[in-house]
């Protein structure tokens, strides 16, 4: 093949994910300004710059220009070769289609390409490798190019006809490049039937490790990339911020970090949406985010050796293999939408012999997957030898579990689940009842009050009885009131979207009919305000047993009816009166009357980049730190003393104060429910 056959298998597509969209634009402009100097070598001018097309590929390309790696005059010299390429010899015929790829990438040595790598790269693709053992890499071969879908990244790495592994394309950070490419391949292998020989000498020694260099470097790179984000301030973040800290999450996966890879994966999904003005998202949300990043890192860096692989986190599928059999009972079954556009579904189960709660995830990283959605992951696609929708009506025993450290199960390899013949019994629920929930809600302000995690896990309430649906209108969702024996409320929360839409009119009729509800799953959501209780699973009395009804997932046998949201806003006006009920869980605490007016001072700041404190700030600051001293906070008085001396306010003590005004607030995360003070 000549060297100019092969740069004309460079579609757009591959040089966007070489460059950028916007290079290839500027580039495209340019084409006038280029001519072919030297055929026989490949050389051009582009833009009066000296540019020489390899022919090993557009890597080994050249421009004499300042610009790093590739630039627009390469790219230009690119799209005028194909443009005045030789329409005969240049493409393929669509009579006769070029041969698939995949058989050549198959073919190539793998023991070669372990020597081209260093062992620091090895070790890198390594771990990449393991963290792919349950899932299937996505190919698209069209005979010219061969792309590699990976998870967690929405471009692939591109295999060229002709240019071989150091040919291949690809938008990944360059510091690991190299690694996950060896690890794509090492995959594809697997998944194909052929052996791999990673190197012996690769895996790391057991028991704890320090941080190594390449794991301090990209901590530094991260504190460095939030205190510039302060610095521009987050009002003018631009949609490039969010592509860098994907970035940086992967690198994070790369170095064995996934509880940092997480908090930036979350971080970019915030800042993209920060970048576009959502309206579900505001500058104080994001900057609360990074004030426990930022906490975090502080943690990582000073962790002791012997705790620092619980503060690293644990790859989710690393998983061990169990003997025995555990017998569960399906709690919850939840789709979900998250900011970084990563969808799934996550099933909760309660292990009784253990006295634990286990979760299973099906999940993509992204839109790409059209076969991947709520009905197809709950009635069609494979989960333990069976559909979530027949497994999840009833207690099962798993065989073969695999289960990492954190509770999470593995939803592929050799487990298989066996449901029992009948649905769960009364007398089950009854013992359910003794070992996890609770029928009795003046008891959630203790179960809640030491949970400070983010995230929080399912619950099962027990309701005597229940309230209608009232429509909320400021908050744009639907309230619930369920009660204890008691007469103590709790409400519970549906908001608005389009997602949701099925879980209102099924929540709606079930409550209408006024079908007996025994319990009910509710996922708790930490918000600003408090914590929300949604609700997940409905548990029905029904004359054999008990009934799970999964709101995201389930449709209650009826005759189909248009949607009954005005019906909605019927129920609202017509109920107006409970409002005063429902508000009551809003009042502000007292930390946060105490945290709001110094926030306010410092959202301003990380808002506009601007760390000089004006008058008016230094006096509500100062009636702050007066507030901490009046009420024995010794701890937070120092801080803010410590704040107002500096003479510009620096980010690190910015997002000190940020995350502890955070954490008090959570001490005294309000709960929505209302107690008559009576004992049930």
């Amino acid at each position: 093949m000549s060297w100019r056959t092969l740069y004309t298998h460079y579609d757009d597509d591959a040089l966007i994910v070489f460059a950028n969209a916007g290079l290839l634009r500027r580039a495209r402009k340019d084409l006038d300004k280029v001519i072919l100097t030297d055929a026989a070598n490949g050389a051009f001018s582009s833009d009066g710059q000296e540019v020489v097309l390899a022919p090993e590929g557009i890597q080994k390309a050249r421009c004499n220009c300042s610009a790093p790696g590739c630039c627009k005059h390469i790219l230009a010299a690119v799209l005028w070769l194909q443009a005045n390429a030789a329409p005969a010899a240049a493409l393929p015929s669509a009579e006769e289609p070029s041969p698939p790829l995949l058989p050549g990438l198959l073919a190539l040595d793998a023991v070669q390409l372990i020597k081209k790598s260093n062992k620091a790269e090895c070790r890198l693709a390594l771990k990449w490798w393991q963290q792919w053992q349950s899932i299937t890499l996505r190919l698209e071969d069209n005979g010219t190019q061969l792309k590699i879908y990976l998870p967690d990244f929405d471009e692939p790495i591109i295999f060229m006809h002709a240019s071989g592994y150091e040919g291949m394309l690809s938008s990944l950070p360059e510091q690991q490049q190299k690694a996950i490419h060896l690890a794509a391949i090492a995959k594809l292998f697997e998944q194909h039937g052929q052996s791999w020989p990673w190197p012996e000498n690769l895996t790391e020694t057991d028991g704890p490790r320090p941080l190594s260099d390449d794991e301090i470097a990209l901590i530094h790179t991260v504190k460095t990339f939030i205190h510039s984000l302060l610095q521009q301030g987050l009002s003018h973040v631009s949609k490039s911020s969010a592509t860098q800290l994907h970035l940086l999450n992967m690198s994070a996966r790369a170095e064995g970090l996934p509880r940092l890879a997480a908090y930036l994966r979350g971080l970019s999904g915030q800042v993209a949406l920060l970048a576009e003005k959502h309206f579900t998202l505001d500058e104080s949300q994001v900057l609360r985010y990074l004030a426990r990043l930022s906490a975090y890192l502080y943690q990582l860096t000073h962790a002791p050796i012997a705790t620092l692989p619980q503060v690293r986190g644990q790859l989710r599928r690393q998983y061990n293999e169990k003997n025995d059999v555990l017998s569960l009972v399906p709690i919850s079954a939840n789709w979900w939408l998250a900011d970084s556009g990563a969808l799934g579904a996550t099933f909760t189960f309660w292990d009784s012999d253990n006295q634990q709660l286990l979760q299973s995830t099906q999940a993509r990283a992204n839109r790409l997957d059209t076969q991947f959605h709520r009905q197809n992951v709950w009635s069609s696609l494979s989960f333990w030898k069976q559909t979530a929708d027949s497994m999840m009506r009833k207690p099962f025993q798993l065989h073969h579990p695999r289960l990492s450290d954190e509770g999470t199960l593995a939803a592929s390899g050799d487990a298989y689940a066996k449901t029992a013949p009948s649905l769960l019994s009364i007398d089950a629920l009854q013992t359910l009842k003794t070992q996890f929930g609770t029928d009795n809600w003046q008891t959630l302000e203790h179960d809640f009050a030491q949970q400070l995690d983010d995230f929080l896990t399912p619950y099962v309430l027990y309701p005597k009885d229940y309230k209608s649906l009232a429509w909320y209108e400021t908050e744009q969702c639907v309230v619930w009131e369920i009660n204890d024996r008691a007469d103590n409320a709790v409400f519970l929360r549906l908001y608005w979207g389009k997602a949701e839409q099925s879980s209102f009119e099924e929540l709606r009729y079930i409550t209408e009919k006024r079908l007996t509800v025994l319990a009910v799953s509710v996922q708790p959501v930490r918000k600003e305000q408090g914590i929300d209780f949604i609700p997940t699973t409905l548990w029905l009395k029904k004359e054999d047993g008990v009934e799970l009804f999964y709101l995201d997932f389930d449709h209650y046998p009826r005759k189909k009816k248009p949607s009954m949201f005005i019906s909605h806003i019927q129920n609202y006006m017509a109920r107006k009166k409970q409002q005063s009920a429902i508000l009551l869980g809003t009042v502000p605490t007292l930390a946060q009357q105490l945290s709001r007016p110094l926030l306010s001072v410092l959202e301003a700041q990380a808002c506009t980049g601007r760390y000089g404190l004006s008058p008016q700030q230094k006096n509500d600051l100062a009636q702050c730190l007066q507030t901490a001293n009046d009420l024995g906070m010794a701890f937070l008085a120092s801080q803010l003393k410590h704040y107002l001396a500096q003479p510009v306010s620096q980010a690190e003590n910015l997002l000190r104060l940020i995350w502890l005004c955070d954490r008090l607030q959570q001490l005294q995360s309000p709960l929505p429910i209302h107690l008559t003070g009576a004992e049930p």
